[in-house]
């Protein structure tokens, strides 16, 4: 049966306010940290109901006043905000709880903890307080931290209980918590200098469905270094809604694969079964050494996979990557008979190697690190161009592989050698709209197709290699998706 949540979004800095105006349909309530901002700032640019959050330096916070100014000013707040913050740790006394209503009550806590047992005992402590709702926020960024949030929703099975994780790769806490229980998600405003640790309002909702949420059975997801530019949440979650399937896509930052499998993929607490994964940048090579075995002789050869599937116990890998560049070469007339050049030795670069060499094509390796592109060039008997001495007008498909490009004004090689009548394929999802590749390409009238557009055809494969099941495929869906 599906549900709604509650979208709450942070104000910390007053350069937000003119967003919040904009942000009524979005959201839900409003939490205005006033030991950062002014507030009286605030009840102007919404009618959304409001959270005052005195966040104390042992929290994280700014407020560094006694304890006396500290009750005076929740006090006053309580007579003009819909709900208080009382951090579980130092406002639960007498004084503040004769004089604030329970239904404004909401009981905090905010700090790190490698031990789930210390924030068990916490929140058992908090509940003896009758509030209108219960947080606990562990500051970390460790995923095997992270998880401790997602056990206490499922010990303590309560809709006034929220707990999650903020850090850069915990962002994934955040998705999964209200499909747990939690009665609320957290958010930030895109000019908020802590997106880095929230999502948008705009994303929870396109990305992940919410407020929307439902029992799920599996978890699914992403995982690589960096993740934010990928468009796979949005089209996983948006398919498993359209086919109404008990599933969620989740986003794993990660900075170490061992210690991502050893606190996720293996981690027996996770609270739902992961049973799927999408590999990126920089992990293929790791993920095909996780893997029991490879569906694919490409991979094997490469040694690297962008996907991963759990078989009972064990991780299985595949590779999308050589097929969706074909497909993509197959838009191109006797593309076979082409000179091709793949810049960049890497898993995706070296598994359209591999492919392409048993249809007979012999394709030119490029590649930056002169050692390694010769090591990788030799083992797969093709010629081999160092990134320095690349000319790319000797050539008439570039399929481009590296990770330049993700970053606004990088550019890979001389792109200005590029033939008009040349076609150009660019691996690569860029933070921005486009890459500088795909811009000079569009800019030139030369044939291109983006990092977006390869992740799209990708997708469409991956759902089925993950799921099981073929992505949505009427008309109709296929415009929702974007998929063709």
């Amino acid at each position: 049966m599906n549900k709604e949540v509650k979208i709450v979004v942070s104000i910390s800095e007053w350069n937000q306010l003119d967003e919040l105006s904009m942000l009524t349909d979005a959201i839900d309530l409003v939490e205005v940290r006033a030991d950062l901002i002014d507030i009286a700032l605030v009840k102007g640019y919404t009618n959304k109901p409001l959270i005052y959050s005195l966040r104390s330096t042992e929290e994280g916070g700014s407020f560094k006043g006694s304890f006396e100014e500290r009750k005076k000013l929740l006090l006053n707040a309580a007579k003009d905000y819909d709900y208080i913050e009382l951090e579980g740790e130092r406002d639960l006394v007498p004084e503040l709880l004769n004089n604030i209503p329970e239904e404004k009550r909401r009981i905090t806590w905010h700090g790190s903890s490698k031990n789930y047992s210390s924030l068990h005992e916490k929140l058992t402590k908090y509940l003896q307080t009758p509030a209108s709702l219960y947080k606990i926020v562990v500051h970390t960024n460790r995923h095997e931290d992270a998880v401790f949030t997602t056990c206490l929703l499922n010990a303590f099975s309560s809709d006034s209980i929220v707990a999650y994780a903020v850090g850069p790769m915990v962002k994934w806490t955040h998705v999964i918590t209200p499909f747990l229980g939690a009665p609320e998600v957290p958010a930030t405003i895109r000019s908020n200098t802590s997106s880095t640790y929230y999502f948008t309002p705009d994303q929870l909702i396109e990305h992940y469905g919410l407020p929307s949420v439902y029992p799920i059975s599996q978890v699914f997801g992403i995982v690589g270094n960096p993740i934010s530019t990928s468009i796979s949440p949005k089209l996983h979650n948006e398919a498993y809604r359209i086919l109404g399937l008990p599933y969620l896509y989740l986003p794993f930052y990660a900075e170490d694969f061992q210690n991502f499998r050893n606190s996720i993929m293996e981690n027996k607490n996770f609270p739902i079964t992961l049973s799927g994964l999408t590999v990126v940048s920089p992990f293929k090579k790791n993920a095909y050494k996780a893997s029991k075995s490879t569906g694919n002789n490409d991979d094997t050869i490469a040694k690297a996979c962008n996907g991963l599937v759990r078989e009972k116990n064990e991780w299985k890998g595949f590779s999308t990557d050589a097929l969706g560049a074909i497909e993509t070469l197959n838009r191109v007339d006797n593309w076979k008979e082409k000179r091709i050049v793949i810049v960049g030795c890497g898993g995706t670069g070296q598994t359209i190697a591999v492919a392409l060499k048993k249809l007979g094509i012999t394709t030119t390796l490029v590649n930056r690190t002169i050692e390694n592109g010769e090591r990788i060039a030799t083992s797969l008997e093709l010629p081999f161009i160092s990134l320095d001495k690349f000319q790319a007008c000797f050539f008439d498909i570039i399929i481009h592989t590296t990770p330049l490009g993700k970053n606004s004004g990088e550019i890979p090689f001389d792109i200005t050698q590029i033939n008009s009548d040349s076609f150009v394929i660019d691996h690569v999802c860029p933070i921005g709209e486009k890459t500088e590749l795909v811009k000079y390409c569009e800019l030139c009238n030369i044939k291109v197709i983006g990092g977006r557009d390869i992740a799209r055809i990708q997708i469409k494969q991956q759902f089925k290699c993950i799921t099981g099941i073929d992505s949505p495929n009427n008309e109709k869906i296929k415009h929702k998706l974007k998929i063709n």
